[in-house]
């Protein structure tokens, strides 16, 4: 059985647990102070997963069979999803405007307007899009195969990298609702976008991913960039074989957020104080997250 951690033995929700459960109860705070612009279905499905999410997540946290806790283990892999999902409803209602054009403004700054140019009107082969498309579809099964590798690997730090990991998407969307944004695919490179080659998988999986993506101002920071690394960094100090084998899906993966246009520049690169704020919250909260030794 996965060893608990020293601060969340028996009984206590772990620091992953906790953020989440913070999470999901502001979200339905916020949808009840809205009810005009809210229906009371989807304010009713924001408490009861709350409520539902807080009683399994002490429920499981005082078990101690097997299967159950293997349950506790896998318990955000449905909730972090659920959140994101739901957030296109909540943040028009805590902030309405858009920054595009701004993020715009800084990526000209950065890179000068020639290269922004340039950038916007590149020319991919279909076999690269497709590749950086299944690259970058694969952002919320990297934390899972991580997840998986060490539940097999019976590493005893699980519950800090899966806060870790935790605590980074909820920062990610954290910054939707600081600094809302469509991303460059909606507005000044709308017809790159839509020009991309279809190749074979290509075109299908960007369609279904723009039909799944219900949040649509999730532009900054570059939630794919915080968590591939932050699942990146996790990989490389507690199982090294599994970094080396993501650190080229993870660099695509990164990649494809810019080439691909859901991206800004300045949303990756704001990533990384974003990462490292996530990072600091989980060491101060959880504790340093030491190398396996060799």
């Amino acid at each position: 059985m996965i060893e608990a951690l020293p601060l969340a033995g028996k009984g206590r929700l772990r620091v992953g647990e906790q953020a989440l459960a913070v999470a999901l109860f502001a979200m339905a705070i916020i949808a009840w102070f809205h009810p005009q612009e809210l229906a009371l279905s989807v304010r009713a499905s924001l408490a009861t997963v709350a409520l539902l999410y807080l009683v399994a997540a002490v429920a499981l946290a005082r078990t101690t069979q097997p299967m159950l806790a293997l349950v506790r283990e896998f318990l955000p892999v449905p909730v972090v999803p659920f959140i994101f999902l739901h957030l296109g409803l909540l943040i028009p209602l805590v902030h309405p405007a858009h920054y595009d054009r701004q993020l715009e403004a800084l990526d000209r700054l950065i890179l000068g307007a020639e290269a922004q140019a340039a950038l916007y009107s590149l020319s991919i082969p279909a076999w690269l899009a497709d590749v950086l498309t299944l690259a970058y579809s694969t952002f919320f099964f990297l934390p899972i195969v991580l997840l998986v590798a060490l539940v097999r690997a019976g590493d005893p730090y699980l519950p800090r990298v899966t806060s870790t990991v935790v605590l980074t998407f909820l920062v990610s969307y954290a910054g939707y609702f600081l600094v809302p944004a469509y991303g460059p695919r909606a507005g000044v490179a709308k017809e790159r976008y839509a020009s991309l080659p279809a190749g074979v998988v290509g075109a299908p999986i960007r369609e279904l991913l723009d039909h799944w993506e219900k949040t649509k101002t999730d532009a900054f920071p570059s939630g794919h960039t915080m968590v591939t690394l932050a699942v990146l960094y996790c990989a490389r100090r507690r199982t090294p074989r599994l970094y080396t084998a993501l650190l080229p899906v993870g660099a695509l993966l990164i990649a494809a957020t810019v080439l691909l246009t859901y991206h800004y520049v300045v949303d990756v690169l704001a990533a990384i104080p974003f990462l490292l704020l996530s990072l600091g919250l989980a060491r101060w909260w959880c504790g340093p997250l030491p190398a396996k030794a060799s």
